[in-house]
């Protein structure tokens, strides 16, 4: 008999190509066969909300494939792991005494940490409060509200909060989710009957970061449940994290009794960095990305917007030109790659395209889920250059390469990034591939 990861992913592809790719993303992404015997298949999912729902929505089809492809009828068991209260601290234990302790999926940018942060007059009460609460939660702000116009760092110090957190307990329950992930999830909670299961998943989390919440405009039932589940935390004495464009006072679109909630945790906002503190966040980008940049450029640099993206988009083009050009870096250069836009507009779709015929393989292939490296290298490098070549989130991209998740595509630019400074023929792919998107 194949060996049981062999057995599930054969299984898995199966129900794939009868489940919504949203669906099969959503209850099939982190589950694995721990154990076979002809009476019996054990399935673990990451939590009862997932075992719940494959239970109840799914059991028949996955009964079916092991018929198929094995000519076995088991019984099917969900197993996941049991939380439990601890007395010295509040946060929960996973323990099961039939299988090992499984990585919750927390979603967290590992890259994105307290340490990595440039700290400054405009941005300092926000770094302070987000630090305290990752080493002391719930204790004196909750939830902590933090807010900005821009990109100024938002999603930066919330992932930061999750990686601290996880660091002092790294057996925590943490999730990270953007507003609209949160409406989405809730609303298919809805469809299905399964409020219940889907507050006992938010419960049993010691915390609870959520992104864009103006972006829950106009999704009343939403922001009531979101209501609810901020009840859940603050009697439970567990942390909650928010990130939004404006104080709550100002998000009209979100109900009174939520605005209000949020009134009463502490606000942070991080206010537009000043030409120093912009300078130091140029040199720092330009320094992991081993570029040359002297301090006219970087000083020129730092007028040329208010907007960090637009910064960190030419500081982009920058590195691209010294890689295909060997020439060093002048405040002319700089000038003439902002006035010719040295990056054309391109989309998503245009750099799976280009890199698709770059590496001859087809479009349909690089969104795939095909991992042998013929598909998996091409698909990272394009998912490294729709990060570096556009303004689109982590999100964004893996919405684009076929409802991936986000850690998918941090998990594929770390990768990148690590090849390219030890495998040249990396780094000759990035260049060339770069290339096609500069103007001649």
């Amino acid at each position: 008999m194949p060996k049981k990861k062999e057995i599930w992913a054969q299984i898995i592809s199966h129900l794939e190509s009868h489940i919504p790719r949203s669906e099969f993303e959503t209850w099939f992404s982190h589950t694995a066969l721990k154990q076979l015997n002809p009476d019996l298949a054990e399935i673990e999912v990451t939590n009862k909300f997932v075992a719940t729902w494959l239970n109840d929505n799914y059991i028949t089809q996955i009964k079916r494939e092991f018929k198929s492809i094995l000519n076995l009828s088991p019984e099917i068991l969900f197993t996941y792991i049991q939380p439990s209260n601890r007395q010295d601290k509040n946060i929960s234990e996973h323990k099961s005494s039939q299988i090992s302790t499984i990585k919750f999926n927390h979603q967290l940018n590992p890259l994105l940490t307290f340490s990595g942060f440039i700290t400054a007059k405009n941005n300092r009460f926000a770094y302070t409060s987000a630090l305290d609460v990752a080493n002391k939660p719930a204790r004196d702000y909750n939830p902590l509200f933090i807010f900005s116009k821009q990109s100024f760092g938002k999603t930066h110090l919330l992932n930061a909060i999750g990686n601290q957190f996880l660091s002092n307990n790294p057996i925590a329950r943490v999730r990270y989710v953007f507003a609209n992930q949160f409406t989405s999830n809730f609303s298919l909670a809805s469809r299905n009957r399964k409020i219940t299961e889907f507050r006992k998943y938010y419960k049993n989390l010691d915390l609870l970061l959520l992104d864009d919440i103006h972006m829950l405009a106009g999704r009343e039932k939403s922001q009531q449940e979101l209501i609810t589940i901020l009840n859940l935390f603050c009697e439970s004495k567990k942390q909650v994290v928010i990130a939004g464009n404006s104080p709550p006072s100002q998000i009209y679109t979100l109900l009174a009794h939520l605005r209000s909630r949020l009134e009463g945790g502490l606000l942070a906002e991080i206010h537009s960095p000043d030409q120093q503190i912009k300078i130091k966040i140029i040199k720092k980008k330009a320094k992991e990305k081993k570029l040359q940049l002297p301090d006219d450029v970087a000083f020129f640099l730092a007028n040329t917007s208010n907007n960090l993206k637009t910064i960190m988009q030419y500081i982009v083009s920058l590195e691209t030109y010294t890689s295909l050009y060997q020439r060093e870096i002048d405040i002319s250069t700089l000038k003439s790659i902002i006035k010719k836009r040295y990056f054309l507009k391109i989309s998503l779709n245009e750099i799976q395209k280009r890199t698709a015929e770059f590496f001859s393989i087809s479009l349909s292939d690089l969104v795939s889920k095909r991992k042998t490296r013929k598909f998996s290298y091409p698909r990272q490098v394009a998912m490294y250059l729709c990060r570096n070549l556009t303004d689109s989130s982590f999100k964004e991209i893996g919405k684009a390469f076929g409802n991936k998740d986000h850690s998918t595509v941090i998990y594929a630019l770390k990768r990148v990034e690590k090849e390219k400074e030890i495998k040249k023929e990396v780094f000759n792919d990035i260049n060339k591939l770069q290339g096609f998107f500069s103007k001649t």
